[in-house]
């Protein structure tokens, strides 16, 4: 049992963290080609809001300089239109240039004072700069110009979580959520509390993200991964061959199937099976090399194990996973 549990430590844990790296790659898939087609065309040369709705598209989809073409015709139609103006925002968010964000956002509050949108991002600017008391004196305005403010209140969540203090964070979040029920992002912070404080609240929340937003994938991944890591690994993996279904070709799903298999499954032939597939996509993935040698080791065959743990070492020699399992082997 010692040698079990000495092998299973080095197993690498990217399945059983929540980190951005892995998750950022399971996509949110479009409902339909139909939608992609309606927001890229504007028909009327004259339609501003035609030109805003189809730039907060090019935006989402990480077209900047088409989003910017769209966004000046829009301003050059209306240069007092605010919804045009808080796109320019976030288009300046993306190029990461601060000084323009503050002066579209004063620029926003002058034309439209009661307006709380431009005063809830001059928060997140502030948020951002390291500015917490600005932050919140913001949104503390934003409440006053309107009390039913569910993107104030989950800002106020944040910057709740960025003092550690996920009690009040909660509460923010819920205000947040109980004031629009189509909101996903205090429904996705309420569940990573929870699921970090292994509450089965958590399999509620992620549920209802999924049922607000049913093609984001990446909801699904971190449900998968609150279920294995949660005494659920058979229904984890369901989830996972749902993703390899929709998202085929993602190596990260298929190494996290490995992974469970590995872990929690103690199927090893299932997980070795589950890391190939992952290196025939991405031959470089290291740290499916490691687990899939940690399965052979788990399976006896400690001269497979040693072959995989060397020829990681002979690519990177400083991975100290490697190391550790040639001298578990006695190497």
């Amino acid at each position: 049992m010692k040698k079990v549990f000495l092998a299973l430590a080095c197993i690498v844990m990217l399945a059983g963290c929540t980190g951005n790296d892995s998750k950022d790659n399971i996509k949110t898939e479009d409902k339909t080609q139909e939608k992609v087609a309606k927001n890229e065309q504007v028909t009327d040369s004259l339609d501003v809001n035609g030109y805003i709705a189809r730039a907060r598209f090019y935006l989402a989809n990480q077209q900047v300089g088409n989003a910017i073409r769209d966004i000046n015709s829009a301003l050059s139609l209306d240069g007092k239109n605010v919804d045009a103006l808080l796109v320019l925002s976030d288009i300046y968010y993306a190029l990461g240039d601060q000084d323009n964000i503050l002066l579209t956002l004063n620029k926003a509050t002058e034309l439209a004072p009661l307006d709380s949108r431009p005063v809830i991002k001059l928060a997140e600017l502030s948020f951002l700069q390291g500015n917490v008391n600005m932050a919140n004196a913001y949104l503390d305005k934003a409440l006053e110009l309107n009390s039913i403010n569910p993107q104030a209140y989950y800002m106020k969540g944040i910057i709740c979580m960025s003092k550690n203090d996920t009690v009040q964070a909660l509460k923010q979040f819920m205000k947040s959520r109980n004031q629009d029920d189509s909101f996903i992002d205090p429904v996705l912070q309420i569940a990573g509390i929870y699921a970090a404080q292994r509450n089965p609240m958590a399999r509620d929340y992620y549920n209802l993200a999924i049922e607000i937003e049913p093609y984001n994938y990446g909801t699904y991944y971190d449900l998968a991964l609150y279920l294995q890591d949660n005494g659920n690994p058979e229904k984890a993996l369901e989830i996972y061959d749902t993703l390899e279904r929709r998202l085929p070709g993602n190596y990260q799903i298929l190494f996290n199937k490995g992974y469970v298999n590995l872990v929690y499954l103690l199927n090893y032939d299932k997980a070795i099976e589950n890391f190939d597939l992952a290196l025939e996509m991405n031959p470089k993935y290291v740290d499916a090399l490691l687990n899939k040698g940690v399965a052979y080791e788990q399976k006896g065959n400690f001269k497979q194990a040693k072959s995989i743990y060397l020829q990681i070492l002979k690519d990177n020699p400083n991975y100290q996973l490697a190391i550790d399992a040639l001298k578990r082997l006695g190497e």
